[in-house]
Protein backbone atom coordinates (compact mmCIF):
# COMPACT_ATOMS: atom_id res chain seq x y z
CA UNK A 1 0.00 0.00 0.00
CA UNK A 2 3.01 2.47 1.02
CA UNK A 3 4.61 1.87 -2.69
CA UNK A 4 1.55 2.20 -4.26
CA UNK A 5 0.51 5.54 -2.90
CA UNK A 6 4.04 6.94 -3.27
CA UNK A 7 3.64 5.59 -7.00
CA UNK A 8 0.53 8.05 -7.50
CA UNK A 9 2.47 10.84 -5.94
CA UNK A 10 1.55 10.94 -1.88
CA UNK A 11 4.14 11.03 0.85
CA UNK A 12 4.39 7.76 2.55
CA UNK A 13 6.76 8.87 5.72
CA UNK A 14 5.73 5.95 7.96
CA UNK A 15 4.31 2.65 8.30
CA UNK A 16 3.60 1.60 12.07
CA UNK A 17 1.97 -1.92 13.79
CA UNK A 18 0.87 -0.63 17.36
CA UNK A 19 -2.12 1.69 18.43
CA UNK A 20 0.24 3.57 21.18
CA UNK A 21 3.49 4.45 18.18
CA UNK A 22 0.86 5.42 15.76
CA UNK A 23 -0.50 8.31 18.12
CA UNK A 24 2.83 9.58 18.97
CA UNK A 25 3.98 9.83 15.37
CA UNK A 26 1.18 11.69 14.18
CA UNK A 27 1.44 14.19 16.79
CA UNK A 28 5.28 14.45 15.72
CA UNK A 29 4.68 14.40 12.07
CA UNK A 30 1.48 15.68 11.52
CA UNK A 31 0.27 14.21 8.49
CA UNK A 32 -2.65 15.17 6.56
CA UNK A 33 -4.39 11.76 6.33
CA UNK A 34 -3.96 8.74 8.61
CA UNK A 35 -4.48 4.79 6.86
CA UNK A 36 -5.32 2.69 9.70
CA UNK A 37 -6.22 -1.00 10.08
CA UNK A 38 -8.57 -1.93 12.80
CA UNK A 39 -6.33 -5.06 14.09
CA UNK A 40 -3.33 -3.95 15.60
CA UNK A 41 -0.14 -5.48 17.66
CA UNK A 42 -1.23 -4.94 20.95
CA UNK A 43 -3.71 -4.00 23.09
CA UNK A 44 -4.51 -1.06 21.41
CA UNK A 45 -7.22 -1.11 18.61
CA UNK A 46 -7.23 0.88 15.40
CA UNK A 47 -10.91 2.68 16.55
CA UNK A 48 -8.79 3.50 19.77
CA UNK A 49 -6.25 5.03 18.32
CA UNK A 50 -7.90 6.62 15.37
CA UNK A 51 -10.51 8.44 18.02
CA UNK A 52 -7.42 9.70 20.59
CA UNK A 53 -5.32 11.09 16.87
CA UNK A 54 -8.82 12.94 15.85
CA UNK A 55 -9.18 14.40 19.19
CA UNK A 56 -5.43 15.21 20.04
CA UNK A 57 -4.60 16.59 16.88
CA UNK A 58 -7.68 16.46 14.54
CA UNK A 59 -6.22 14.43 12.10
CA UNK A 60 -8.94 12.76 9.35
CA UNK A 61 -8.65 8.72 9.50
CA UNK A 62 -9.47 6.18 6.76
CA UNK A 63 -10.02 2.95 8.13
CA UNK A 64 -8.73 -0.34 6.20
CA UNK A 65 -9.86 -3.39 7.17
CA UNK A 66 -10.99 -6.86 6.28
CA UNK A 67 -13.79 -6.35 8.67
CA UNK A 68 -17.43 -5.39 7.30
CA UNK A 69 -19.68 -6.84 9.75
CA UNK A 70 -22.06 -4.72 11.39
CA UNK A 71 -20.69 -4.65 14.91
CA UNK A 72 -17.17 -3.45 13.67
CA UNK A 73 -18.30 -1.02 11.16
CA UNK A 74 -20.57 0.49 14.21
CA UNK A 75 -17.92 0.92 16.64
CA UNK A 76 -15.29 2.55 13.84
CA UNK A 77 -18.10 4.87 13.12
CA UNK A 78 -18.17 6.54 16.33
CA UNK A 79 -14.70 7.91 16.22
CA UNK A 80 -16.10 9.74 13.32
CA UNK A 81 -14.01 8.16 10.49
CA UNK A 82 -13.29 10.30 7.00
CA UNK A 83 -13.84 6.50 5.16
CA UNK A 84 -13.95 2.65 5.25
CA UNK A 85 -12.32 0.66 2.45
CA UNK A 86 -13.00 -3.00 2.92
CA UNK A 87 -9.93 -5.06 2.31
CA UNK A 88 -9.16 -6.39 -0.52
CA UNK A 89 -9.24 -3.30 -2.55
CA UNK A 90 -8.19 -1.43 -5.51
CA UNK A 91 -5.51 1.02 -5.77
CA UNK A 92 -7.87 3.54 -7.44
CA UNK A 93 -10.47 3.30 -5.54
CA UNK A 94 -8.06 4.05 -2.52
CA UNK A 95 -7.21 6.85 -4.26
CA UNK A 96 -10.60 8.09 -4.18
CA UNK A 97 -11.83 7.82 -0.72
CA UNK A 98 -8.11 8.96 0.16
CA UNK A 99 -9.07 12.66 -2.33
CA UNK A 100 -12.28 12.49 -1.03
CA UNK A 101 -11.32 12.72 2.81
CA UNK A 102 -8.60 15.40 2.00
CA UNK A 103 -11.24 17.83 0.60
CA UNK A 104 -13.74 16.94 3.09
CA UNK A 105 -11.04 17.50 5.58
CA UNK A 106 -10.31 20.59 4.02
CA UNK A 107 -13.99 22.11 3.83
CA UNK A 108 -14.17 21.09 7.61
CA UNK A 109 -11.31 23.26 8.93
CA UNK A 110 -12.47 26.02 6.39
CA UNK A 111 -15.64 25.77 7.95
CA UNK A 112 -13.94 25.83 11.91
CA UNK A 113 -11.66 28.66 10.90
CA UNK A 114 -14.78 30.77 9.79
CA UNK A 115 -17.05 29.80 13.18
CA UNK A 116 -13.99 31.37 14.83
CA UNK A 117 -13.56 34.10 12.85
CA UNK A 118 -17.42 34.76 13.44
CA UNK A 119 -17.13 33.98 16.81
CA UNK A 120 -14.26 36.68 17.22
CA UNK A 121 -16.40 38.88 15.62
CA UNK A 122 -19.22 38.98 17.54
CA UNK A 123 -17.10 39.02 20.99
CA UNK A 124 -15.58 42.46 19.72
CA UNK A 125 -19.17 44.06 19.53
CA UNK A 126 -20.51 45.19 23.15
CA UNK A 127 -24.13 44.72 22.08
CA UNK A 128 -25.83 41.30 21.95
CA UNK A 129 -25.71 39.66 18.90
CA UNK A 130 -27.32 36.21 17.19
CA UNK A 131 -27.09 34.69 13.96
CA UNK A 132 -29.70 32.40 12.63
CA UNK A 133 -30.19 30.56 9.74
CA UNK A 134 -33.58 30.66 7.48
CA UNK A 135 -34.75 27.69 9.53
CA UNK A 136 -34.62 29.98 12.57
CA UNK A 137 -31.94 28.43 14.15
CA UNK A 138 -29.21 29.65 16.47
CA UNK A 139 -25.53 29.59 14.40
CA UNK A 140 -23.81 31.76 16.68
CA UNK A 141 -24.32 34.11 19.29
CA UNK A 142 -21.95 35.93 21.46
CA UNK A 143 -21.34 36.37 25.23
CA UNK A 144 -23.50 39.10 25.85
CA UNK A 145 -26.14 37.52 24.19
CA UNK A 146 -25.74 34.34 26.29
CA UNK A 147 -25.37 36.68 29.45
CA UNK A 148 -28.73 38.30 28.27
CA UNK A 149 -30.50 34.96 27.81
CA UNK A 150 -28.52 33.25 31.34
CA UNK A 151 -27.41 30.20 28.90
CA UNK A 152 -23.76 29.16 27.92
CA UNK A 153 -22.99 29.66 23.90
CA UNK A 154 -22.57 26.13 23.22
CA UNK A 155 -25.63 25.68 25.24
CA UNK A 156 -27.99 28.01 22.34
CA UNK A 157 -26.63 27.03 19.49
CA UNK A 158 -28.97 24.87 17.29
CA UNK A 159 -31.84 25.89 19.56
CA UNK A 160 -35.21 27.46 17.65
CA UNK A 161 -35.22 31.44 18.31
CA UNK A 162 -39.30 30.92 19.21
CA UNK A 163 -38.03 28.52 22.50
CA UNK A 164 -36.43 32.03 23.64
CA UNK A 165 -37.88 35.06 25.51
CA UNK A 166 -36.24 37.31 22.64
CA UNK A 167 -38.72 36.23 20.17
CA UNK A 168 -42.23 36.86 20.11
CA UNK A 169 -44.99 36.56 17.99
CA UNK A 170 -43.81 39.82 15.95
CA UNK A 171 -40.06 39.13 15.75
CA UNK A 172 -41.08 36.10 14.49
CA UNK A 173 -42.88 37.30 11.60
CA UNK A 174 -40.23 40.33 11.04
CA UNK A 175 -38.14 37.11 10.38
CA UNK A 176 -39.86 36.07 7.95
CA UNK A 177 -40.48 39.17 5.93
CA UNK A 178 -36.50 39.96 6.08
CA UNK A 179 -35.95 36.69 4.64
CA UNK A 180 -38.51 37.09 1.88
CA UNK A 181 -37.83 40.96 1.37
CA UNK A 182 -34.48 41.36 2.32
CA UNK A 183 -34.96 44.58 4.08
CA UNK A 184 -33.57 45.60 7.46
CA UNK A 185 -35.65 45.82 10.44
CA UNK A 186 -35.59 48.04 13.23
CA UNK A 187 -37.68 48.48 16.26
CA UNK A 188 -37.97 48.40 19.93
CA UNK A 189 -39.42 46.14 22.28
CA UNK A 190 -39.47 45.54 26.17
CA UNK A 191 -38.61 42.26 28.05
CA UNK A 192 -39.08 42.35 31.67
CA UNK A 193 -38.16 45.90 33.14
CA UNK A 194 -35.43 46.67 30.57
CA UNK A 195 -35.81 47.72 26.77
CA UNK A 196 -33.78 47.11 23.92
CA UNK A 197 -33.38 48.43 20.34
CA UNK A 198 -33.17 45.44 17.90
CA UNK A 199 -32.11 45.50 14.71
CA UNK A 200 -32.22 42.77 12.53
CA UNK A 201 -29.94 42.54 9.26
CA UNK A 202 -30.04 40.04 6.09
CA UNK A 203 -26.49 38.24 5.27
CA UNK A 204 -26.14 36.71 1.73
CA UNK A 205 -24.35 33.72 0.03
CA UNK A 206 -22.73 33.55 -3.05
CA UNK A 207 -26.38 33.21 -4.98
CA UNK A 208 -27.64 36.38 -3.29
CA UNK A 209 -29.60 34.03 -1.42
CA UNK A 210 -30.48 35.29 2.13
CA UNK A 211 -28.89 31.93 4.28
CA UNK A 212 -28.39 34.20 7.64
CA UNK A 213 -30.12 36.46 9.75
CA UNK A 214 -27.86 38.85 12.18
CA UNK A 215 -29.75 39.91 15.24
CA UNK A 216 -28.32 43.03 17.22
CA UNK A 217 -29.57 44.03 20.25
CA UNK A 218 -28.93 47.34 22.14
CA UNK A 219 -29.94 47.79 25.55
CA UNK A 220 -31.49 51.60 25.58
CA UNK A 221 -33.13 51.32 29.49
CA UNK A 222 -31.38 53.77 30.92
CA UNK A 223 -32.34 56.52 27.88
CA UNK A 224 -36.03 55.31 28.16
CA UNK A 225 -35.65 55.77 31.93
CA UNK A 226 -34.02 59.36 31.17
CA UNK A 227 -37.28 59.70 28.73
CA UNK A 228 -39.47 58.66 31.01
CA UNK A 229 -37.83 61.43 34.05
CA UNK A 230 -37.82 63.78 31.22
CA UNK A 231 -41.52 63.26 30.76
CA UNK A 232 -42.77 63.95 34.13
CA UNK A 233 -40.20 65.68 35.37
CA UNK A 234 -39.12 68.41 32.38
CA UNK A 235 -42.76 68.87 31.25
CA UNK A 236 -43.74 69.90 34.74
CA UNK A 237 -40.56 72.79 34.77
CA UNK A 238 -40.71 73.49 31.58
CA UNK A 239 -44.28 75.09 32.04
CA UNK A 240 -43.27 76.35 35.03
CA UNK A 241 -40.09 78.42 33.05
CA UNK A 242 -43.25 79.29 30.50
CA UNK A 243 -45.52 80.86 33.73
CA UNK A 244 -42.73 82.85 34.82
CA UNK A 245 -41.84 84.26 31.60
CA UNK A 246 -45.38 85.18 30.57
CA UNK A 247 -45.42 87.10 34.37
CA UNK A 248 -42.40 88.81 33.62
CA UNK A 249 -43.43 89.86 30.32
CA UNK A 250 -46.88 91.48 31.94
CA UNK A 251 -44.86 92.85 34.88
CA UNK A 252 -42.46 94.86 32.48
CA UNK A 253 -44.73 95.85 29.57
CA UNK A 254 -47.31 97.67 32.19
CA UNK A 255 -44.67 100.12 33.70
CA UNK A 256 -43.23 100.19 29.87
CA UNK A 257 -46.99 101.59 29.32
CA UNK A 258 -46.50 104.06 31.87
CA UNK A 259 -43.55 105.51 30.90
CA UNK A 260 -44.69 106.10 27.29
CA UNK A 261 -47.39 107.78 28.88
CA UNK A 262 -45.47 110.05 30.54
CA UNK A 263 -43.28 110.69 27.84
CA UNK A 264 -46.18 112.81 26.13
CA UNK A 265 -46.90 115.36 29.49
CA UNK A 266 -42.93 115.80 30.29
CA UNK A 267 -40.60 118.27 29.42
CA UNK A 268 -39.08 117.40 26.15
CA UNK A 269 -35.57 117.82 26.90
CA UNK A 270 -35.94 113.90 29.38
CA UNK A 271 -37.20 112.74 26.37
CA UNK A 272 -33.90 111.05 25.17
CA UNK A 273 -32.79 109.83 28.50
CA UNK A 274 -36.75 108.27 28.63
CA UNK A 275 -36.17 106.73 25.86
CA UNK A 276 -33.03 105.25 26.60
CA UNK A 277 -34.69 103.52 29.71
CA UNK A 278 -37.67 102.22 27.55
CA UNK A 279 -35.07 100.76 24.94
CA UNK A 280 -33.17 98.88 27.71
CA UNK A 281 -36.65 97.36 28.90
CA UNK A 282 -37.74 96.54 25.39
CA UNK A 283 -34.94 94.45 24.83
CA UNK A 284 -35.37 92.53 28.14
CA UNK A 285 -38.55 92.07 27.02
CA UNK A 286 -37.58 90.60 23.75
CA UNK A 287 -35.02 88.30 25.29
CA UNK A 288 -38.00 87.00 27.72
CA UNK A 289 -40.29 86.63 24.49
CA UNK A 290 -37.02 84.48 23.00
CA UNK A 291 -37.20 82.44 25.96
CA UNK A 292 -40.30 81.93 26.58
CA UNK A 293 -40.62 80.32 22.79
CA UNK A 294 -38.16 78.37 23.28
CA UNK A 295 -39.56 77.08 26.44
CA UNK A 296 -42.67 76.84 23.85
CA UNK A 297 -40.92 74.46 21.21
CA UNK A 298 -39.31 72.49 23.46
CA UNK A 299 -42.46 71.51 25.56
CA UNK A 300 -43.95 71.05 21.52
CA UNK A 301 -40.94 68.28 21.06
CA UNK A 302 -41.82 66.38 24.44
CA UNK A 303 -45.60 66.68 23.70
CA UNK A 304 -45.19 65.64 19.83
CA UNK A 305 -42.63 62.39 20.86
CA UNK A 306 -44.06 61.90 24.26
CA UNK A 307 -47.55 62.30 24.54
CA UNK A 308 -50.85 61.58 21.96
CA UNK A 309 -52.49 64.51 23.83
CA UNK A 310 -52.14 67.30 26.02
CA UNK A 311 -54.67 65.90 28.33
CA UNK A 312 -51.80 63.82 30.09
CA UNK A 313 -49.66 66.97 30.51
CA UNK A 314 -49.18 69.08 33.72
CA UNK A 315 -49.92 72.69 33.75
CA UNK A 316 -51.98 75.33 31.27
CA UNK A 317 -51.96 74.07 27.74
CA UNK A 318 -53.00 77.78 26.31
CA UNK A 319 -52.33 80.27 23.26
CA UNK A 320 -51.41 83.62 24.24
CA UNK A 321 -50.11 86.42 22.14
CA UNK A 322 -46.61 86.01 23.46
CA UNK A 323 -46.53 82.49 21.79
CA UNK A 324 -47.44 84.19 17.71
Amino acid sequence: IQNNLRETGYDVPLVVDNGEEAIRKAGELQPDLVLMDITLVGEMTGIEAAAQIRDRYGIPVIFLSAHSDDTTITRALESEPFGYVIKPFESRDLKVRIEIALYKHAMDEALRERESTINALLNTIPDALVLLNREKKIVAVNETMARQLQKSREALKGMDIADLPLANTGTLQQIDDLCRKGIPVHGEERRGDRWYEVSMFPMTGKNGRITRIAIQSHDITGRKRFEEQLKDEGMAQIEQNMEQFQTLNDQIRNPLQAILGYVQLGDPAYHPKIMHHIQEIDNLVVRLDKGWVQSKKVRSFLLRHYQHGAGNLPGPDRTTEGEE
